[in-house]
């Protein structure tokens, strides 16, 4: 079975977190492509999926949905979920679509979570995409969150106050390959977490 974890992630370290705790068999991850009837039925606001290249066989997630070109945000790649009357109406010249996942269209985030005001361009509600890739071991690991604007403003996806208790040696990742490093902090248990 295909099964996302649900909640929001609002930071690289939380992100990290989810990942790592993906490893340990904590969370659920995926270990295939989804299939379509899957991509409709369970990517929504809220869902995170965190896979292994290697595991799943997956080099370029596809989700059927369209997107822009992404935007960095932080250590995340976010894409913005485009109406498909703005990919029809769009001349061949301007766009092109190399998968499901993917155009042309060019947007600048305003905020930290990668959304802007610009609703003509935009889905209406539509979801946004939230991306990073780690290497552990030798392995890449890829989490890809969905969510919506309404539902981070309207508190319904929480963040993971559950998961960031769960212990994460710092020394797992490569802490200089991230554009916006986490800081190392030494906790009152005396151990080292990232912050």
């Amino acid at each position: 079975d295909v099964e996302p974890f649900y909640g929001y992630v609002e930071t690289a370290v939380n992100a990290l977190h989810l990942i790592h705790a993906a490893q340990q068999r904590v969370i659920p991850h995926i270990t295939r492509r989804l299939n379509d009837s899957e991509q409709w039925d369970i990517i929504k606001s809220g869902s995170v999926f965190v896979f292994s290249v290697e595991e799943s066989g997956i080099k370029r997630w596809t989700d059927g949905l369209l997107w822009p070109l992404s935007r960095i945000v932080g250590n995340f790649l976010v894409y913005r979920e485009i109406s498909k009357q703005l990919w029809r109406s769009q001349p061949r010249s301007l766009m092109h679509r190399t998968s499901p996942s993917q155009s042309s269209i060019r947007y600048k985030p305003s905020s930290p979570n990668g959304t802007t005001g610009d609703h003509g361009t935009f889905k209406p509600n539509g979801l946004v995409k939230k991306t990073i890739m780690v290497t552990i071991d030798g392995s890449d690991l890829h989490l890809i969150s969905y969510y919506t604007t309404e539902d981070i403003h309207s508190g319904k996806l929480k963040s993971l106050t559950d998961i960031m208790s769960l212990h994460m040696p710092p020394h797992l990742f490569r802490l200089m390959n991230f554009r916006v490093p986490p800081k190392v902090e030494l906790g009152l248990d005396g151990k080292a977490r990232l912050v």
